[in-house]
């Protein structure tokens, strides 16, 4: 017996696993065929077809919500009669389908007509079919669909069916989200129907303009969908760089020669031929004369043949797509060369991208842009800051979404709630042209505030600061009634050349930076890169970036490059007084020991420097930026050595969360009014004043005019934010009296949820008359 058993248990095992394999491989199959199928509806026949064939099974259907109706359509089914594909509709409380999408998990009966939500539907002809199983389709907590799967005979599916199902749903959600938005640009604007895409506030405001797709110019899928009037200009372009694309593969097989095999050379003349008279220019030509852009057309052309490849069993074959991709590429690289190919931008522009950079937006002209999208990023990314100091309404960390197939198409930003309108219809382009003329309107009744002290509504001063990174001009900050800079972060000057700037470099762009703020204070931040924050020189590639290699870790291992800062800045400032220096993500005591022993041989060169010309240099107070929540736990000991604390809050929430505020699955969880974060704001407040340290809060919590009522109730008499912002939160401040500000604070300790917090806030706002704050319109 026990020989039996050791032969059953040994045994079971390898079937189970190859059984297991098998269906793994049938489940790349179908997601690798779906992902390569054009448009939602060949997607979904690809779907049933191949879930029919993977699980041997006699009928598959897949019904899609229309939460407009409230109701589940088929539309796709291979068993049933496709005559009542998109006829057959279920409410969302209706049938079998309609219980899943109620209860958001699978449902699995032998006898399908025997089930109490049973529905009988004649024109579907399932009458004979008896067993069923039915698992939702669901995206970012929102039910897509159901995916059904129906036998005749009367039958218990086995787990590993279900179990099947599950998972190929969980993978066509993403593929049936985007599929669905990609439907969007196949359809004419309609009257009825919003094109709505979903995404992060970064900056409030709303915008209406043409959208301006930019993109890398080494990718041959960023490439936008453009169309052009110069048809034969466009040929003679394409012919041009497939001409130097030839000359250029021509010079790297003589250059290899003898280098490597013959093998290995024959790949330039497969790219020859490629290219060849017959080949790749030959079929992009004839797109090009459809009316497209060259580069659009080369990209077109390409990823109908990486689909091809790509779905090749065999190995060597789907590698063969690397080489067409690379080819392209260099063909691109050609065609953009010329002046044709650079990004311009007009007057009343949006601008879009997959990933706007703070670099991107320093090299365009600010003044000709009204909006941007970025389809990557988070409200605290360095490019959502830098669009919050250009005023500029901006939305980042989209759903997945299509923007090479947005080039010059009409576009409305809303900055506030985060919604982008494609090709939006008149009545809603006029309803959003009422909100923007508000805004204006409101705009300038907040000017008329900058005379006035800032300071809350019974006279206790709140000390106002604007946070820097392009060198604001002092003019608009004196304007705004800016109290002095309590942020200016160092790294946008190095984010913007190719290689580490010299100490000359950087001491004249603090010099510039301290007199034109001369007699007002200003809070340096010392190198902060790391995590989103890359210089292209100084790549650090981590696989958690924001755990990893940042702030002042870096310039405590590179002491070469923090020195030459600590000079530069101890140089720029001979002859000022009232500057600070900011430590950015200390996180222990050695760490801040380390920094000051640097601080004092750089301060101590550079002193000893001036003094043999005459000139002298006075040490500036320093302090650390509170942003990682084991310098909480030190706080103590860390008052008794810095000047002055400045609390980060966009990185301190992200830790405190335990949120990668890049990552759009958990943006939900990013929120400065999360019942956890409030309470560690109050703590932080509290043990300062009982050290009797200064105070300081630099995130972007503190340009919401929301935040900025509880931190000042908590507190904080100084906040600094983006120039755009500062009014905004003046004028919040000043209608409330620091006794009222005080009792928000104690009346939201109630509250448990991020929901109800803001809610209570918005109403508190909204009975003072200060809705336009926080909302599109006055």
């Amino acid at each position: 017996m026990k020989v039996i058993l050791v032969a059953s248990v040994s045994y079971l095992p390898s079937e189970i696993l190859f059984k297991e394999a098998l269906l793994l491989e049938q489940l790349r199959q179908v997601t690798q065929a779906v992902s390569f199928a054009d448009g939602q509806q060949q997607k979904l026949d690809v779907i049933v077809a191949e879930i029919c064939r993977a699980l041997d099974v006699e009928v598959c259907s897949v019904y899609i919500a229309d939460y407009q109706l409230h109701q589940f359509v088929l539309m796709a089914t291979r068993g049933l009669n496709p005559e009542s594909v998109g006829q057959v509709k279920l409410g969302f409380n209706e049938g079998l389908v309609g219980l899943i999408g109620q209860r958001e998990e699978p449902i699995h009966v032998q006898q399908a007509s025997q089930h109490p939500a049973y529905r009988h539907i004649p024109e579907i002809r399932e009458d004979e079919f008896n067993a069923f199983l039915g698992v939702p389709i669901i995206h970012q907590r929102k039910v897509l669909g159901v995916l059904v799967i129906q036998q005749k005979a009367p039958r218990q599916f086995e787990l590993d069916e279900e179990t099947f199902l599950i998972t190929l749903a969980a993978q066509l959600s993403t593929i049936l989200s985007s599929s669905e938005i990609n439907e969007w640009f196949e359809q004419p604007p309609n009257e009825y129907f919003a094109r709505i895409v979903r995404g992060v506030p970064a900056s409030a405001g709303v915008a209406i303009g043409k959208a301006r797709v930019l993109f890398p110019l080494e990718n041959i899928h960023s490439i936008p969908d453009r169309q052009t009037d110069d048809i034969e200009g466009e040929l003679t372009k394409l012919g041009a760089a497939v001409k130097a694309t030839h000359r250029q593969l021509e010079k790297m097989s003589r250059r290899m020669q003898g280098r490597v095999s013959e093998q290995e050379l024959a790949l330039f003349d497969a790219y020859q031929q490629i290219l060849g008279s017959k080949g790749l220019a030959v079929e992009v030509e004839e797109v090009i004369r459809k009316g497209f852009w060259a580069a659009t057309a080369l990209r077109k052309v390409v990823q109908k043949h990486l689909n091809a490849f790509k779905l090749m069993q065999d190995p060597y074959l789907r590698e063969r797509a690397n080489d067409i991709e690379d080819l392209a590429n260099r063909v691109l690289a050609q065609l953009l060369s010329s002046p044709h190919g650079r990004q311009k931008i007009e007057p009343g522009t949006i601008v879009v991208a997959e990933n706007i950079t703070a670099a991107m937006l320093a090299d365009l002209p600010a003044n000709d842009i009204v909006g941007i999208v970025s389809l990557k990023g988070s409200s605290t990314s360095h490019a959502a800051i830098l669009a919050k100091a250009l005023g500029v309404p901006a939305i980042m960390g989209l759903e997945a979404c299509p923007i090479t197939r947005m080039d010059s198409k009409q576009l409305i930003v809303d900055g506030y709630n985060g919604q982008l309108f494609v090709s939006p219809n008149q009545t809603l382009v006029n309803q959003y042209q009422v909100l923007l003329d508000e805004e204006r309107q409101f705009a300038q009744e907040l000017s008329q505030d900058q005379h006035l002290p800032n300071a809350t509504r019974d006279g206790m001063k709140v000390n106002l600061m604007i946070n820097s990174s392009l060198g604001t001009d002092s003019s608009r900050a004196r304007q705004t009634g800016a109290d002095g800079i309590g942020l200016y972060r160092t790294e946008i000057p190095f984010m913007q050349l190719d290689q580490f700037p010299s100490e000359d470099v950087q001491a004249c762009i603090y010099r510039d930076l301290l007199q034109e703020f001369e007699g007002l204070p200003v809070t340096i931040r010392t190198l902060d890169i790391g995590g989103d924050k890359q210089l292209s020189y100084f790549p650090i590639e981590e696989e958690n970036p924001f755990l990893g290699w940042r702030g002042v870790r870096v310039t405590l291992d590179h002491p070469e490059i923090f020195l030459v800062q600590l000079r530069a800045i101890f140089k720029a400032s001979e002859g000022c007084e009232g500057f600070k220096l900011a430590l950015p993500m200390v996180t222990t005591l050695e760490e801040l020991n380390e920094s000051y022993r640097l601080i004092n041989q750089a301060f101590d060169e550079v002193e000893e420097e001036l003094a043999a010309i005459g000139k002298r240099v006075t040490k500036p107070q320093v302090g650390l930026i509170l942003e990682v929540p084991a310098t909480l736990f030190q706080l103590k000991s860390f008052a008794k050595r810095v000047d002055f604390i400045s609390v980060g809050t966009n990185d301190l929430i992200q830790y405190l969360m335990a949120v990668d505020r890049n990552n759009l699955r958990v943006k939900n969880l990013y929120s400065h009014f999360q019942p956890a974060i409030l309470r560690v704001l109050k703590q932080i407040a509290h043990e300062c004043e009982h050290a009797q340290i200064p105070l300081q809060i630099c995130g972007e919590m503190a340009a919401d005019p929301l935040a900025s009522l509880l931190l000042v109730g908590m507190g904080y008499n100084e906040l600094s934010m983006n120039i755009g912002s500062l009014a905004k939160v003046k004028r919040a401040i000043s209608r409330f009296e620091l006794s009222e500000m005080q009792q928000l604070v104690a009346e939201i300790e109630a509250f448990e949820t991020e929901a109800k917090v803001r809610d209570h806030l918005l109403k508190t706002m909204e009975k003072r008359g200060l809705g336009g704050l926080v909302r599109a319109g006055n």
